[in-house]
């Protein structure tokens, strides 16, 4: 992926209703040839509608989709060098894993010999060659994934729009079929768009993240800008666990800003960076959080509560702490094997990273 080629998919002001509700409200971004952008957001936030307005499944009622410099307007789908793997696999199951993938060649009347060929190498890059003459039912639910993945590639498509496509497997397998996509997508170099609701897959797969939320843009960034700087509050809520507290600045004046945290806590934090505006959210990720002994701690720079419950995570341990009426906040706490040094109950010091914080206005 290259600066040069940003732009290989535009898309400009594109709005889809159904009747009195917008689903897709004035999207604008665009996608670099190679690229692998990910479409992540709740359900019913207008993704998928995006996605099949892009392969001109649905047509858009207002709006522009460029691709590779060409306006989309009235091309039919399988004139658009796009290939779609649904969240359904849709497999024909009186049809072989062959005759599957070369089902589309078919109908487009592709020669035989070019047909062979195609479904050859399609079948090749997803290591199925040697299940050609199986049918779905004789396939596990990787391999049946597989098969539709080698359905959109055999057209030797230019853009490859994947909707939810993991989504009926199960966790373990979801994991290696992620990493199995990304690298076949970077080695043949294809733009990928792909929809997903489920943030750890969006933040391991993707080289940017375009959150969605009631049909219009919420965040567009890397996935490290979008887990460690939610320029939202529904960012920083939907993508991970975040901590967010209110915050009300008393005193900007200097180099800190003096403010009111969850109603009734003071505490002080570096001005730099800061937004403008009196009223913002405070938001801290569990990990960024520290704990540490209570009434040993310097003004402003932490918050004393109750523990109120102790999860064991695998590798984590994570605290829940009461710091101020009605506000919690969660810390995980690397235990590397040593049996925890605080109980359900203890009063502790939090301890906010000044530099991981983040401040959204409210």
């Amino acid at each position: 992926m290259s600066d040069s080629a940003a732009g290989f998919i535009e898309i400009g002001g594109l709005t889809k209703r159904y009747g009195a509700t917008t689903v897709v409200d004035g999207v604008s971004l665009a996608v670099a040839e190679g690229e692998l952008l990910t479409l992540l957001g709740p359900s019913g936030c207008g993704k998928t509608t995006t996605l099949r307005c892009i392969g001109g499944f649905i047509t858009q009622d207002s709006g522009t989709i460029r691709i590779a410099q060409k306006d989309m307007a009235e091309v039919p789908p399988y004139r658009r060098q796009v290939g779609m793997v649904f969240q359904s696999y849709a497999l024909f199951p009186h049809l072989s894993v062959f005759d599957n993938v070369a089902f589309g060649l078919r109908i487009r009347k592709v020669e035989r010999t070019e047909l062979s060929r195609r479904v050859g190498r399609a079948l090749e890059m997803v290591r199925l060659r040697e299940f050609a003459s199986r049918y779905p039912k004789q396939l596990s639910g990787g391999q049946q994934q597989r098969v539709a993945l080698a359905r959109a590639l055999v057209y030797e498509p230019r853009v490859l729009l994947l909707d939810e496509p993991l989504s009926n497997l199960d966790a373990k397998l979801r994991i290696e079929m992620r990493s199995e996509i990304r690298s076949l997508q970077r080695a043949l170099g294809v733009t990928a768009l792909y929809v997903t609701h489920d943030q750890e897959e969006a933040l391991s797969i993707s080289d940017r993240i375009l959150v969605m939320n009631q049909g219009k843009i919420e965040q567009l960034s890397t996935p490290w800008e979008l887990y460690n700087r939610p320029a939202t509050r529904f960012v920083a809520s939907f993508v991970g666990t975040a901590n967010i507290l209110s915050a009300d600045v008393l005193d900007a004046n200097g180099p800190d800003v003096s403010m009111l945290v969850a109603g009734s806590l003071k505490l002080t934090f570096p001005r730099a960076g800061m937004p403008g505006g009196r009223e913002l959210w405070l938001v801290a990720r569990p990990e960024t959080l520290r704990i540490g002994r209570a009434g040993a701690n310097p003004p402003g720079t932490a918050a004393e509560g109750k523990v109120v419950q102790l999860t064991m995570l695998g590798a984590t341990l994570r605290a829940e702490v009461e710091i101020a009426a009605g506000a919690r906040v969660f810390l995980d706490i690397t235990h590397g094997g040593a049996q925890p040094t605080i109980a359900q109950g203890d009063t502790v010091a939090v301890h906010f990273d000044p530099g991981r914080a983040v401040f959204i206005p409210r």
